[in-house]
């Protein structure tokens, strides 16, 4: 179940726009039925399926990066190949091919800052731990790109 969810986020985020959500369809409402009709049997009711407790945080770099200080775990989803261009100090590469897989090198304890390129697969893995019991996930906005410069 894991393995197709993290898949269905990925090929969503591969496949999505990143500002726009798309639009919602209206249908018509089915036609009434006869008066004659015999009722359908009451179907049992199906439980709800259990919203997140937690919910994703953006943070800003500046304030990433003060975090970061007081103790919070810095998670670059990039390739390596990216990461070797360039990361933020002290970041751990966890690649987003690889985090279900390595699941359990995400903290659970600490505050995880996910950080990526430019914010598409940092808030995928974010839904992903969130998915899995995180509570404490925040996405830096605007990824590596938006990294200060010294």
């Amino acid at each position: 179940m894991k393995k197709i969810v993290m898949v269905s986020l990925f090929a969503m985020i591969m496949t999505a726009g990143c500002k726009e959500a798309p639009k919602a369809e209206t249908q018509a409402a089915p036609a009434a039925q006869p008066a004659a009709a015999q009722p359908a049997p009451a179907a049992e009711p199906t439980p709800a399926p259990e919203a997140p407790k937690a919910t994703i945080t953006n943070v800003e770099w500046a304030q990433a990066l003060e975090m970061q200080k007081n103790g919070a775990v810095l998670i670059d989803v990039r390739t390596p190949a990216e990461v070797a261009e360039g990361t933020a100090p002290g970041s751990i590469n966890i690649p987003l091919q690889e985090a279900e897989q390595r699941i359990a090198e995400f903290p659970k304890d600490k505050d995880l800052l996910i950080f990526c390129r430019s914010g598409k697969r940092s808030m995928a893995v974010s839904n992903f731990l969130i998915q899995n019991g995180y509570e404490r996930v925040f996405n830096v906005v605007g990824g590596f790109l938006a990294f200060p410069a010294k």
